[in-house]
């Protein structure tokens, strides 16, 4: 029943976070500027890691670790690349062409 709970929350929570982006730029353009904190965050608690942990796999220290959680600092590609590893991954930088409105 938790599960079927859960999941009906987070059903409501995305359908509440993409009627937010469609209608209000502010709203787009912070939740798409954090989305790269939540990611570092998610995958940390997934793989049960602490940020003391992730940062001394990183090579650098928790305040390091907790700035980027919070998304308040923009972070260096050659620091995320170290916590991409730390966390069994890679840094996966694209652009890409936004869709024309016409």
């Amino acid at each position: 029943m938790a599960k079927k709970k859960n999941s009906h929350i987070r059903r409501s929570l995305d359908e509440f976070i993409g009627e937010q982006r469609a209608k209000d730029p502010e709203f787009r353009a912070e939740f798409d500027r954090l989305q790269l904190a939540r990611k570092v965050k998610g995958l940390r608690e997934k793989k049960k890691m602490s940020q003391v942990e992730l940062a001394a796999l990183a090579g650098t220290k928790q305040p390091n670790i907790a700035r980027l959680e919070s998304g308040k600092v923009v972070p260096r590609l050659d620091f995320l690349e170290k916590v991409a590893r730390a966390l069994g991954g890679h840094l996966d930088v694209r652009i890409v062409e936004r869709k024309s409105n016409a």
